[in-house]
């Protein structure tokens, strides 16, 4: 592993010092190469959560059961271990004569019994989760937004994915003053800003491009593939 994939995976980790964690960033503002790197392990991280998890089929429970399932003892094992096990008795007279009557009883219901039958009764499971394939679903993209704002009580990212509404989107806090969020898009060109505690909108300082809204002011641009 080369030391700048190293440096991304102890950043996904949260393994960075705040320190590290701006080095990095400003590593990730001045490569795009780098930053493309980073955020397609940031898909293959989110893509995995998505797994589904298949259970286990009934025929393969059984066979498991029937392995580690202690083997059942016959009618003459039992009646032999039942004779053999060792006892401690105190012995008298009217005690000879009970145990020798609890004994008498004994082998004669052994002998009485029969073999049991053993029923198998299927177990109802539930139906295990069925993928298609060849389905072809619409591909998703998933970004990871990050702002530098230790100030900040709170940061959201407000732009064309959300119908420019601030209060869509939050980011998270992390270690030194961090901002995070990844959010699921599809492929295209989109506009965007962080609004900081509600009422400062600003461009994102990581963004390779921007444009005019009509207002005299610049929105980040992304620029979304496959």
């Amino acid at each position: 592993m080369t030391d700048p994939e190293l440096l991304i995976q102890r950043f996904l980790d949260h393994d960075l010092t705040p320190e590290e964690r701006v080095a990095f960033l400003r590593a990730v503002d001045a490569d795009p190469a780098l930053r493309r790197r980073w955020l397609n392990l940031e898909m293959v991280v989110a893509e995995a959560i998505r797994l589904p998890r298949f259970a286990p089929s009934p025929r393969f429970l059984s066979e498991l059961q029937a392995k580690i399932a202690p083997s059942a003892m016959s009618w003459w094992e039992r009646v032999w271990a039942a004779v053999t096990s060792t006892r401690t008795l105190e012995w008298n007279l009217a005690g000879a004569v009970a145990v020798a009557c609890v004994a008498i009883a004994t082998v004669v219901g052994l002998l009485s019994m029969r073999t049991e039958r053993i029923v198998e009764v299927p177990v109802a499971m539930a139906p295990t989760q069925t993928i298609a394939a060849g389905m072809k679903q619409e591909p998703t993209v998933f970004v990871r937004l990050v702002l530098l704002q230790p100030g900040a009580r709170s940061v959201s990212v407000a732009g064309d994915f959300n119908g420019w509404n601030p209060t869509h989107t939050p980011l998270e806090r992390s270690d030194g003053g961090m901002w995070t969020a990844t959010i699921p898009l599809k492929p295209g060109r989109y506009q965007y800003m962080f609004v900081i505690d509600g009422k400062q909108w600003i461009a994102d300082p990581l963004a390779t491009e921007a444009e005019t809204d009509g207002f005299g002011a610049q929105n980040a641009v992304l620029d979304v593939d496959i």
